[in-house]
């Protein structure tokens, strides 16, 4: 059985919602907002509803006919793509212009050290974090049927 067309594009949600952090990262570079601590908060949540949109797309692609865990396992992938693509970013974004987008205000000392903290702490593990949760709740919430996936005998 060939999977649907539309099914083929759903590994994309991943760059497109890395795509979407990249671009919200830079925006705030820019307007000297990233500074902030709530613009950190914002960025996982791009992180937590793109993850449930992946997975609400999935499941209506497959008629609601899939099981849980293969909803979980697209939202945990919709998350490694996206942090993927996020962290190579920030670390290209550290070589090129020295900083920290999590900082942009302070001092650039301060900056430099900080930036393995902000790395590994928010974009790495938070941001995975949220995506497995997000997975999670939604392989559970947006399972029309949440009755066993084995198969019945009449």
């Amino acid at each position: 059985m060939e999977r649907p067309l539309s099914s083929k594009a759903l590994p994309a949600y991943g760059f497109i919602l890395g795509a979407i952090c990249i671009v919200f990262t830079l925006l705030f570079y820019v307007t000297k907002l990233y500074g902030n601590l709530w613009m950190g908060y914002f960025g996982n949540l791009i992180m937590f509803l793109g993850v449930l949109i992946s997975i609400i797309h999935y499941n209506r692609v497959h008629k609601d006919k899939n099981s849980a865990m293969t909803s979980f396992n697209m939202g945990l992938r919709t998350t490694i793509i996206a942090t993927i693509m996020y962290a190579i970013f920030l670390l290209i974004f550290h070589l090129v212009v020295g900083g920290n987008p999590s900082h942009a205000l302070q001092e650039e000392d301060t900056v430099k050290s900080s930036f393995w903290i902000y790395f590994l702490g928010n974009a790495l593990f938070v941001n995975i974090f949220v995506g497995v949760v997000a997975a999670l709740l939604g392989a559970m919430v947006f399972k029309p049927n949440q009755k066993t996936d084995k198969s019945r005998k009449p």
